[in-house]
């Protein structure tokens, strides 16, 4: 899991490009003109959304509570597969490096096939195409998120364009060797000072995404692979030499991925696992 940079697109241009690439249809002629006379009032609430980006209190928006036939116009302008949208998603997912993830990092287990809106759309449907509110996910994730994104006007979910990530330790895994077969248990735990309020956060969207039991449920993905990287090598280099490299590998792992990639939390383990070593 890591932290992505925001679109560095001018919001409400992005917008109205959106609008403008509606078709006029026979069905709905009038589609955006309806969506024009709306700028002023969305000009606005762009603003002020603005304003709570960027001090990281989005729970506090208020939503215009548009009429229904407003807010169904602007739903409208959402389309995952539309060729603005594809740019945005190309722009956020693109590192310094140009190196292009595709992998949700809301879980880092799934491939990007949607947006997750920060504030969902069918509450805030003027901010449905604000590249801002717009992060790259995976439909799991967005499945189990829905329409709850508060609590008690507290945010219960990470925002990774927001919310730093700290470089620190709050993943670890058990690991039960019994039949020839690992079980994985995924835990968090703060145990290096970590700051109380972004611990919960983070608690918080561990478990309302399951990510605990998606790892563990994933967990083959990581132990066969690193069981046939080390095999190769049994002969030829010392066992200690190995576990080195391989804990060099997964540490090198943690710089691309996220310090609490869970991939490398797992391969960590692993190599210090007796079990797992007298089982090669």
């Amino acid at each position: 899991m890591k932290n992505l940079n925001h679109s560095k697109k001018d919001c409400l241009d992005f917008h109205k490009a959106v609008v403008s690439s509606k078709n006029v249809t026979k069905l709905d002629p009038t589609l955006k003109n309806r969506l024009l006379s709306l700028e002023n009032d969305i000009e606005l609430l762009y603003n002020n959304f603005k304003i709570k980006f960027d001090t990281n209190c989005l729970e506090k928006t208020v939503s215009n509570s548009f009429p229904e036939n407003n807010k169904n116009d602007l739903l409208s302008l959402y389309n995952y597969k539309s060729k603005l949208i594809q740019e945005l998603k190309l722009e956020i997912t693109t590192t310094e490096t140009n190196r292009i993830i595709n992998t949700c990092q809301n879980c880092t287990l799934s491939e990007i096939n949607s947006f997750d809106h920060i504030l969902p759309k069918e509450e805030f449907s003027e901010f449905v195409v604000n590249p801002l509110n717009l992060f790259p996910s995976c439909t799991i994730c967005n499945s189990y998120k829905g329409k709850i994104w508060n609590q008690n006007g507290n945010k219960i979910y990470l925002n990774l364009y927001l919310d730093n990530l700290p470089h620190l330790q709050y993943l670890f895994v058990d690991i039960e060797y019994e039949k020839n077969t690992f079980g994985l248990k995924f835990y968090l735990e703060n145990k290096f000072g970590i700051e109380d309020r972004l611990f919960s956060l983070i608690e918080s969207h561990y478990e309302r995404l399951h990510l605990l039991k998606r790892f563990s449920d994933n967990g083959d993905k990581v132990i066969s692979p690193l069981r046939n990287q080390i095999k190769p090598y049994l002969k030829l280099l010392d066992l200690n030499e190995i576990k080195s490299m391989s804990i060099e590998t997964s540490n090198l792992n943690r710089t691309v991925f996220g310090f609490n990639y869970w991939e490398s939390i797992l391969e960590l383990s692993l190599i210090n696992n007796s079990d797992f070593i007298n089982s090669l």
